[in-house]
């Protein structure tokens, strides 16, 4: 005599079709979380670079330092060929046109 076993799919459909959207969920969740990972690292690597020794000296230009600003109107003039402002209790645009 052959005994029969019930399938799995008798069982309650909708918990079987909830696990299974869980389940693609999770796989999506884990692939989007490694190409996020994979993503920053490259971009990581590709952030460092060597510097070639004929342009140390571009780098090493007094106007590259970050010393004190004497004045207000040497702040201005940082902010405005930067393009960015802060620290100093001005304010300005960072275009020149104040």
């Amino acid at each position: 005599m052959v005994a029969v076993l019930p399938s799995r799919s008798t069982g309650d459909g909708a918990a079987n079709e909830r696990v299974s959207r869980r389940v693609k969920l999770m796989r999506v969740a884990r692939a989007a979380v490694s190409t996020s990972v994979l993503l920053v690292l490259a971009l990581a690597g590709m952030g460092c670079a060597p510097v070639a020794p004929y342009e140390r000296g571009k780098l090493a230009h007094p106007t590259m330092s970050a010393a004190d600003i004497s004045s207000m109107g040497e702040g201005h003039l940082r902010a405005i060929s930067e393009g960015a402002t802060g620290g100093s209790g001005g304010t300005g645009s960072g275009c020149g046109c104040n």
